[in-house]
């Protein structure tokens, strides 16, 4: 059986968020990473709770970041501040 000599190469890293606090958590784990705005709109949608809204826009980011960098391992993520149920 041939042995192959091909060397396993990782995935790209991409961070789709400009939040500089994000870019920071994934310094510290020292990856490679690039960062990659996802130019979503994040207008709350009406009744939309604070979770329902970080949950769907991190999904958001994520593919919309994901459409560029379809080879890529995507990072979407998003938080919302919560005050009494309300965004």
């Amino acid at each position: 059986m041939p042995i192959s000599t091909k060397i396993a190469r990782s995935p790209q890293l991409v961070l789709g968020s400009t939040s500089p606090y994000r870019r920071e958590l994934l310094q510290r784990l020292q990856l490679e990473f690039e960062v990659a705005s996802p130019l979503t709109d994040e207008t709350p949608l009406s009744g939309e709770s604070p979770l329902a809204l970080a949950r769907r826009l991190a999904a958001a980011k994520a593919h919309a970041v994901a459409a560029r960098f379809p080879a890529a391992v995507v990072i979407g993520s998003d938080q919302v501040a919560d005050l009494h149920g309300l965004a």
